[in-house]
C-alpha cells in the first residue's frame, strides 16, 4: 500500500510552509511535485511514513494495513 495526500488540506507545494518537504524527504522518490501538488507513485510508494511525519498540514495520510 502507499500513503494517500487529501487534496483538501495540502495546499500546494508553493503555499507549504516547509516547500514541499514530502517530496525532498522521500527515500524512494515515490512523491513528486505535479502541476504544484505532490503526487504519489503507488508502484514506487514503501510506506515508510517518512513523508507522513514531516507534512506540516498532516495531509499525508499512511496506508491502512490490514
Amino acid at each position: 500500500m502507499a500513503v494517500t495526500i487529501d487534496e483538501n488540506i495540502c495546499n500546494g507545494i508553493n503555499a507549504c510552509t516547509e516547500g514541499g518537504l514530502c517530496i525532498e524527504c522521500c527515500p524512494t522518490g515515490a512523491i513528486k511535485n505535479k502541476e504544484d501538488k505532490p503526487n504519489v507513485s503507488y508502484f514506487s510508494c514503501v510506506d515508510c511514513g517518512i513523508c507522513v511525519n514531516k507534512c506540516p498540514n498532516q495531509a499525508i495520510i499512511a496506508a491502512r494495513r490490514s
